[in-house]
Formats: structure tokens, sequence, C-alpha cells
């Protein structure tokens, strides 16, 4: 080989080396400077999960189409433990989490029923233990989550007889946290703790949702921190479009009691109803959730997102949002009765600070119905502990659980009765003489209100007149005649006594009689009868059923349950879903003039009575009867009032409760102002706001 080619040679394969050189070093500088994070990203990509994504909620109208609940977009985080590190790591993770959250003011989801605070206690009856009853009857057990985690941990240290304090010890010595931190901080950080730790032993399974509705200061700040597991998404939560009504509609939030969830397509990081309209109607508003499929590098980081593909259909597991419901309520009356309720209560009595009312139509859907005092949903988080600790009890709902004895509000259910039984005419006359002297011993003869008072009697009567003037020694008689079977079977036919069948929970109250003076180990006499008959004694019973029975008496006994639900419809509001029709469940065929003898009771209350000066300028003529509730001797008496207009065509009912109200006569003023508006005022009121009405 001569020189020449040998060069020729050398130089063609130094060549091809420097290409290949070349060509790695491209290769180097594009897989470390080029796409170097991609595929630094793509190599640690290492976990991938399947997350649901709850749907966006119906939302909630009143009878008009106007918005009461909607839905605004929020930040959610959520926390996962598989990408904090080792304990110490997850620890110090959860801390600074939780440092941020009382710097920003936010409220974190917290289930562990122990107090945030030292000295600690449960906050519920039975840590331990659910206890459920089945219609039946039959009682049964089940364990609680915490008991369930116990089990799962193995701490054979504690059992059902131990104590907060104890419970806090072992779940810190547990999750190893270090005697530097605090005993409250202790407790804040196992309470987080405890909620990822239920769901990595597959007690529940879902992802914690640490906090919603977080604004974007708090978002930064995690950022910030650039926190391993904690994961920030874009979700929807509730907007309160008034602030009225909030014991009607409720609230939504955490699961509480994650059995009656499990079975039913729930993750236990859903956000569900709770209380009110949100929780009775739960099923409507909720919605279908969708699927995510996600891929997380070993930071937490999210490296890819797709929503999940039906393998048999090819498409992709949306979330369907729930259906929207529009109410029978009327929130510009909800307004005007809650805030006559307001203006009204305080100047009763010395005592008055409290009551309820509640307006129905003639076939039981509900219009308005408040109770005094309230809050307001939207600043509920903020205002919790001010109203948590107020005596008043905002937080309880007395139109539907507040119990009280209907007084002389009772007097129409006992006339009607004994007019349909025979036992009197709307003819007859009974002469009250102050006294009733059924009985020979003067202590057991009881008096009307009206001598007890003045020293007068009321004379002869008729029922026309008794009910009118509130007579006490014409109903003495009439209900003895009745006798207090047939008292009883007419009360339950008017309603009273049980629940109205309202979607949102209710207390049934009782009548008296000899079974539930039995059920208090009471004595039953046969003089206790003519208590019951002007609505003492043990009868308790509920503003909304004194309303549904004063509704059931002047539409001629048609007793239809009350309901708030009117019309359900699709998600875009495109298609009618349900349309809510009422149906009686009880009719009790009043002889027309027996009826017209206790409405025309009613309308003297108003055209010439007592009341008669709130009524006389109104729009419409107006039925009604004042009552007063005894309470103890120490107290003022409990002010009811019922009422229906227009009295010639009945459309509304209503029921007013004032406790320590003293006279009933004063409640007329609330409910004057609540059928001026019905019948007046809202014709005139300028139309709600385009952005603010639905019309579909």
């Amino acid at each position: 080989m001569d020189g020449k080619r040998f060069a020729l040679r050398s130089r063609m394969v130094l060549a091809l080396l420097c290409a290949v050189m070349v060509l790695f070093a491209w290769v180097l500088f594009d897989l470390q400077v080029v796409n170097g994070s991609y595929y630094l990203e793509q190599s640690t990509r290492k976990i991938a999960v399947t997350e649901p994504v709850q749907a966006a909620r119906g939302e909630i109208l009143d009878r008009y189409g106007r918005l009461l609940v909607s839905n605004r977009a929020a930040y959610q985080v959520t926390v996962d433990t598989r990408l904090m590190g080792d304990e110490k790591e997850r620890n110090e993770t959860v801390l600074k989490l939780l440092e941020i959250c009382r710097e920003q003011a936010v409220e974190w989801n917290d289930n562990l029923p122990i107090t945030r605070t030292a000295p600690f206690r449960f906050t519920v009856e039975s840590p331990f233990e659910n206890t459920t009853t089945a219609e039946d009857g039959t009682v049964s057990n089940s364990p609680t989550s915490l008991s369930r985690l116990i089990t799962a941990l193995r701490l054979r240290q504690l059992d059902k007889n131990s104590t907060a304090d104890e419970v806090v010890s072992a779940l810190r010595d547990w999750f190893e946290v270090e005697e530097s931190v605090s005993e409250n901080e202790g407790r804040e950080l196992v309470g987080v703790l405890y909620e990822l730790t239920l769901r990595s032993k597959d007690v529940v399974r879902s992802n914690y949702v640490l906090c919603q509705g977080v604004d974007i200061n708090f978002i930064t700040a995690v950022k910030e921190r650039h926190m391993a597991g904690v994961k920030i998404d874009t979700v929807t939560v509730r907007e309160y479009n008034t602030k009225y009504a909030s014991h009607i509609l409720g609230r939504v939030g955490a699961i509480q009691n994650w059995d009656n969830y499990k079975d039913k397509g729930y993750s236990m990081s859903d956000t569900v109803g709770i209380s009110g309209v949100e929780l009775a109607f739960e099923e409507i508003l909720r919605g279908g959730p969708g699927t995510k499929d996600i891929e997380l590098n070993q930071s937490g980081k999210v490296v890819s997102e797709s929503w999940h593909t039906d393998p048999e259909t090819g498409e992709p597991a949306l979330p369907q949002p729930g259906d929207n419901l529009m109410l029978t309520l009327d929130i510009r009356l909800q307004e005007v009765a809650e805030e006559a309720l307001k203006r009204h209560i305080p100047g009763m009595s010395e005592e008055s600070q409290a009551g309820a009312c509640v307006v129905t139509d003639m076939s039981g859907g509900v219009l308005a119905c408040a109770s005094y005092p309230s809050y307001d949903l939207s600043t509920y988080n903020r205002d919790y502990n001010a109203l948590a600790a107020d005596p008043l009890k905002p937080f309880f709902n007395r139109a539907l659980q507040g119990l009280y004895a209907p007084g002389s509000t009772f007097k129409m259910a006992v006339a009607a009765g004994a007019l349909e039984e025979g036992k009197i005419t709307t003819t007859e006359k009974i002469l009250d003489t102050g006294r009733y002297t059924h009985y020979d011993r003067i202590q057991d003869q009881p008096m009307c209100w009206y001598f007890r008072q003045y020293g007068g009697t009321h004379g002869y009567e008729n029922v026309s007149e008794a009910i009118r003037d509130s007579c006490n020694v014409f109903f003495y008689e009439t209900g003895l005649r009745l006798g207090i079977r047939k008292i009883d079977e007419y009360a339950s036919l008017f309603g009273l006594g049980e629940k109205t069948g309202l979607e949102l929970f209710e207390e049934a109250g009782e009548i008296a009689g000899p079974e539930t003076s039995k059920k208090h180990d009471q004595t039953w006499y046969e003089g206790d009868t003519m208590y019951a008959a002007i609505g003492q004694g043990n009868t308790q019973v509920t503003p909304i059923q004194l309303c549904n029975y004063v509704a059931t008496l002047v539409n001629g006994g048609s007793h239809y349950p009350t309901h708030l639900k009117k019309t359900v419809k699709s998600s875009d509001f495109s298609q009618v879903v349900e349309e809510y029709v009422p149906v009686a469940k009880d009719e009790i065929h009043l002889d027309e003039n027996n009826l017209a003898a206790v409405k025309k009771g009613m309308g003297m209350v108003t055209g010439e009575g007592s009341a008669a000066r709130y009524f006389r300028d109104l729009p419409v003529k107006v039925g009604a009867k004042t009552g007063t509730a005894q309470v103890s001797r120490n107290s003022e008496a409990h002010a009811i009032l019922v009422a229906f207009a227009p009295y010639e065509d009945p459309e509304i009912a209503i029921s007013i409760v004032v406790e320590h109200g003293g006279s009933g006569t004063l409640v007329s003023a609330i409910a004057a102002d609540i059928i001026d508006y019905y019948f007046s005022a809202r014709d005139t009121m300028d139309a709600p706001p385009v952005e603010n009405t639905l019309v579909r």
C-alpha cells in the first residue's frame, strides 16, 4: 500500500470518528440541555392513579326562578401521603401546611372526633360505635372510622373506654410526632394524619381534601413552599345568592358518616349536603362523578392527566352536573317574614327574643318558613363560634323543630270535631258564667280567661262567637261532650302531633290524652280533657303543623303533606325531570255549614275582635285565631297566631309563634306584614334583576 492511499484511508477513518463523536455530542446535548427536563421527568415517572372528579351540584331556585344557591370556581388542596417521604418529612410538610392555613385563616377538614385544643374531649357521644335503629325498631351497632383505624393500626392500648387524651397520645406515638410539637399543634397534626391514614389503610378509599374554596394568596403561599404530596385543583363550591332561608337551604360539607355513603358511589372526599334542602335533595343535586387518569412523578408533580375512557364505549368519563331544583319557596315573601320577625319580636315583651313563622298554600306548598334568630350561610364559617355560643340557638329551626302548646288556636279543631259529631250545633249557645261548674268542688272548676283577668263573663255564645272571644268555658263543655278520643282523632286528621311530610327534618310532637300521659308516667283524669280542649296539657306541636292544620281546615278538609319540591329540571334547564303533584293524604269531608261557622268565628277575630286593628286596612279580608300557651308561672306565655286569606277563597295559611311573646294578639302585626306583601306590595315591587332570574 503506497503512502497516498494510506493517508486517504486514515483521513476517512478520522472523519468518520469525528462524525460519530459530533453525533454523540449532539445526542448528549439534546438529552441534557435541549430536552433534559422532559427526559428527566419521563425517567422519574412512577405513579399512575385514577381519581374521581365530583360533578358540579345542581342549582337551587325559588318558585319564580330566582337563583338562591349556585356554584363558583374555587381552588381545592388535596394531600397524598404516598408522596411525602418518611415520617419526619411527612410531619414537617403537614405542619407547614397547617401553619399556612392558620396564617390565611383557612379552615381545614378534620373529622377526628376530638376537640382541637387541650384538655381534649370527644366531640361525639359515641366515638367508637355507631348505633342505628331500623324502621322495624331493630338496633344495630357498627364500628366508627376511628375504631376501625385503631384496629388497623393495632393500637391495643386503646379500647372503648379510652379517653380523648389517651387517643391523641397513642396517635402521636404512632405517627412519631416529636415532643417539641405542642399539645394543640400535635392534635392538629394527628387530625390530618388520621385522615390520611384512613385512606392508606383502606378504611376508606379516596384522596384527602384538606381544604376547599381557598383564594390565590393561599395557593401562592403553598406553591412557594414546594411541598411534596400537596396538589391544587380547580373545583366548584357553593355560592349563596341570598342571606335568607338559611335554615331551609342548608349547607354542604365533608362526609361525616362514611357508612351512609360508602355503598352509594361516593368518594370520602366528596362534598355532600349535610342539612336542609342540600341534604334532603342530595340525590337530585349531586350529579354523577367523572374519572381522570393522572400520572405523577416522584415529587408529586402531575406529568399528564386525561379523562378516563370507557374500554367498551370509548366515551370519556366526564362528570355529569346535578339536576336543578325549583322550590315552592317565594324568597321575597321569605324575606318579608324574616324581617317582620326581626322587627316585631324584640318589643313584644321583656322576654321575647325568638320565634318562627310558616306560610303555605292550600295544597301544602311551603311559601315561607322563617326561624328567628337566624344566620347567613355565606358567612357561616366565619361566624360559627359566635353563633354556636349564642344562648338563643340561631342554628335551631324553630319552624320545624320547635314544640309548643297550641293554646286557643287548637279550639277550631275541637269545634269542627264537635260539629261533625253532632255534639254541638252552629246555633247552640252555651252560657259562660266565669267558672265552669261541671264539677262540684270549686278547686276543680276552671275559669275562663276573661273572668280571671277582668271578672266578667262572655254570657251565652254560639261556636262562632266562642271562637271570636276564645271563650274557655264554651270549649270546656264542648271538649267534655266530644271526649278525649274524638279530640285526638280530629287533631290527627288535621295533622297535629305528627310530622307533616316535609322533605326536611321535623319534629312530630304529641297530642294530650291517656296514652301520652302514660308515656310520661302521668295519670290521666277526666278533667284533663277540659285542658286538652283549649290546647294545653301535654299537647306539643310545631309551627309548620299549625299552618298545615289551618290550611286543611279552610280548604274544606283536604289534608295535604307539606312540601318544598316544586320542579326538578335538567342541568341545562332544557327538560323538566319531575313536577311535584300534590296529593291529599286524608279527606275530612267537613259539612259546609259547620266549616262556615268555624270560619265565621275566625273572620270575627279580625273584623271585630282584639286583633281587628291590625287587619282592617289590608287589601283582603282575613280569618285568624290568636292563642297564648302557658309555659310556667315565672315566665311570659308563648304568643301564637294562625290565619288564612282571603277569607272568601283562601290562598294561603299562616302560623306564627313568638316565644314568651305574651299576648297572641300582638303577633297579628307580623301576620299583617306578610299578608299585605302577598296581596298588595308584591305586585308593585320591581321585578328581580335579570341576572338573578332564570326564565326557562
